[in-house]
Formats: structure tokens, C-alpha cells, sequence
């Protein structure tokens, strides 16, 4: 039971902190509720409710308003998970690929680390 009531609590959190992130990002563009509200299809409310955790907010809705933010989704849960600041300075067009080629790079490289684990251990 212990179990349950802790991983709860975190997920909880979780939804806290990715609505603290996003009313970061919001307030650092001047963005009224209401107009990212209405740029993701939400009522005032229920942003309202995201950002104070109260709303759990589906992932559509995260990149919808991450972009409609000027920010990278990712980088916005990212952030969130790893208890960092707000992500509030979108990153300039070529930047953005950049930091894309970055993570996919790094995931290839990871395969790559893996497999030749692998290969070690077949050697005799």
C-alpha cells in the first residue's frame, strides 16, 4: 500500500511541476491564460487548472501549447522530470534542429554502445 500512496504522490508532483513549468513559459511571453486557452482549445480554467497541477494535462495538449509557447515540448517535460527550471527562452530555428540532431545522435550512439557490448561478449 505504501507502494501505491508514494508513486501517486509522485505523479502528482509530476503534473504540479509540468504545470509550474508551463505558467513559467507563459508568464515569461506575456501570455494571458485566456490566449493559450483558446490557441489549444481549453477553457481559461482548466489552464488554470494544469498550471496548478490541479488538471492533469493530456500530451497533445502539452505540444500544442509548448508550441503555441514557442517552446520545445521536450524540453519542457524534460525539465519537469528532471526538476530543473522552466524552459523559457525558445531556442532560435536552427538551434532547434540542432538540439533535435543532438538527442537522436545520442540515442544511435547509445545503440550503438549496446551492440558492441554485445559483440564483446560473443567474442571467445
Amino acid at each position: 500500500m505504501t507502494d501505491l500512496v508514494a508513486a501517486t504522490a509522485a505523479i502528482t508532483n509530476l503534473y504540479r511541476t509540468i504545470g509550474a513549468h508551463l505558467a513559467a513559459a507563459r508568464q515569461e511571453r506575456g501570455v494571458r491564460q485566456s490566449d493559450l486557452a483558446a490557441a489549444v482549445g481549453l477553457t481559461r480554467a482548466s489552464v488554470a487548472n494544469i498550471e496548478s497541477g490541479a488538471q492533469r494535462i493530456q500530451v497533445h495538449t502539452l505540444i500544442a501549447a509548448a508550441q503555441a509557447l514557442g517552446v520545445d515540448p521536450a524540453d519542457l517535460l524534460t525539465k519537469a522530470l528532471e526538476g530543473g527550471d522552466a524552459l523559457v527562452q525558445p531556442l532560435p530555428g536552427g538551434q532547434r534542429e540542432s538540439a533535435l540532431l543532438a538527442r537522436r545522435l545520442v540515442a544511435v550512439r547509445d545503440h550503438i554502445d549496446v551492440l558492441l557490448t554485445h559483440l564483446k561478449d560473443e567474442q571467445p
